[in-house]
């Protein structure tokens, strides 16, 4: 039996979803579909992928600006198998269900379908990562498609299903190489068949799908282009030219005005904080096999998020992950079976990290105030997921026995104010 203040949380959770869901379909298809670029040339990133793709396959050659591994070319050529509208239309589709997709994956692992309101932080999240987000489906990358398969890997840790934990992270590191330091976490949590079953897949990722695609001849031609792309990509030359560049280098080499010193200065203490924000996430969630959703996801986040900051080849949408700790923060927050000082701590976090997006205006320093935010989001949600003695029970856990005690008061009541009935003396 829900209350008529429950009753009216859960309207208010409906017109939250119903408006994240629009949020997202108007950042999808107003520029692809309704912008100044006829469809299908506005995709402008897929057309990357799908030209680049099949070339790969054909010549076995890399071309520019095109440094995704051969599992990833693999997977780019078999959607390409369709003429450019065709693919391009399904990519589109692809990267509308892996945005919204990522958030019901989140919502379900957080448990807000279970908390009247809390479905409203959804969108209040979104704001934080909107601009990101806009980067992905405006372009039509893949970057939201490895956001949701790392979240379904979340979720299948969750459940204790390592064997698909496994699959979904090994899927994640064949079309990105970025989120590879799950791999380890896995071993580093002791979450042996969930590792086992990774490196399985990823054999089958790395080395029979390009087989298949490539060839046993064009294998080993198509790794070498790889590795010279990737090291033309981290080019110095190639980044100060680069237009759509955000990386912490090229911030760092503008903000010393030529002092070689200071900027390597200033990227190395950068690096150095993520070190250390990263073993304090290490410390917390050693050798634990931990259900906690919240954890899980501040961790593999933070393992994510880290590598994508200090990437030399740093691009807006690249930064999607920062969804979770976002998310997180804002849970936190409104978790009022947790401290008043976390609570706080994790409003004030999700507050600067807001407010360092908001003025994140000049481009050439953005490399340095996407990595600040980032540290913040992260930092902050490290330290409010933190597994203190204490606090041996879990939030979900206590909802749940708050909802069983409710509901067994309630009927107790109906019982007592039914016509005739007789207030015994006896416990119920």
């Amino acid at each position: 039996m829900h209350t008529g203040y429950e009753r009216a949380w859960r309207r208010w959770d409906v017109v939250a979803v119903a408006g994240l869901i629009g949020w997202l379909l108007f950042d999808l298809t107003a520029r692809t579909l309704f912008g100044a670029a006829p469809w299908p040339r506005s995709a402008v990133d897929y057309c990357i992928l799908y030209n680049s793709s099949r070339y790969v396959v054909e010549t076995h050659q890399y071309t520019p600006n095109y440094p995704y591994p051969p599992s990833a070319v693999a997977i780019h050529a078999a959607s390409a198998a369709f003429p450019f509208v065709v693919s391009a239309s399904l990519w589109l589709a692809l990267t509308g269900l892996a945005a919204v997709g990522s958030y019901a994956v989140l919502a379900r692992i957080l448990g807000l379908h279970q908390r009247p309101g809390l479905l409203c932080l959804l969108p209040l999240a979104h704001v934080v990562v909107a601009y990101y987000f806009q980067w992905d489906m405006r372009s039509i990358n893949c970057n939201l498609v490895v956001l949701a398969t790392i979240l379904f890997g979340c979720a299948a840790l969750m459940r204790q299903r390592e064997a698909a934990a496994g699959f979904w992270f090994a899927l994640a590191v064949a079309l990105k190489v970025l989120p590879v330091l799950v791999l380890p976490y896995l071993v580093w949590t002791r979450r042996w068949r969930a590792f086992v079953v990774a490196v399985m897949c990823s054999l089958v990722f790395w080395g029979a799908l390009p087989v298949v695609a490539f060839g046993t001849t064009g294998f080993q031609e198509v790794y070498s282009g790889w590795f010279g792309e990737l090291t033309r990509a981290t080019d110095p030359a190639l980044k100060n030219m680069h237009p759509i560049l955000i990386s912490l280098d090229k911030a760092a080499a503008h903000v010393a005005r030529g002092d070689v010193s200071l900027a390597k200065g200033i990227v190395l203490l950068v690096r150095a904080v993520w070190v250390t924000v990263g073993l304090a996430g290490a410390v917390a969630c050693w050798g634990r096999s931990e259900r906690d959703g919240r954890r899980i996801l501040t961790h593999v986040s933070l393992l994510v998020l880290g590598p994508v900051a200090v990437n030399p080849y740093l691009e807006a949408y690249h930064l999607v992950p920062l969804a979770v700790p976002a998310l997180i923060l804002l849970v936190t927050a409104a978790d009022r079976f947790r401290s008043a000082r976390e609570r706080i701590v994790a409003a004030i976090g999700f507050v600067v990290g807001l407010a360092i997006l908001k003025v994140s205006g000049p481009w050439p320093v953005r490399g340095l105030l996407v990595n600040l935010q980032a540290l913040t989001l992260c930092a902050t949600a490290v330290w409010v997921t933190w597994d203190r003695r204490r606090d041996v029970s879990s939030p979900r856990l206590l909802w749940k026995v708050r909802c069983v005690v409710d509901s067994h008061r309630e009927r107790i009541a109906a019982r007592l104010l039914r016509p005739g009935a007789r207030v015994s003396s006896r416990r119920p």
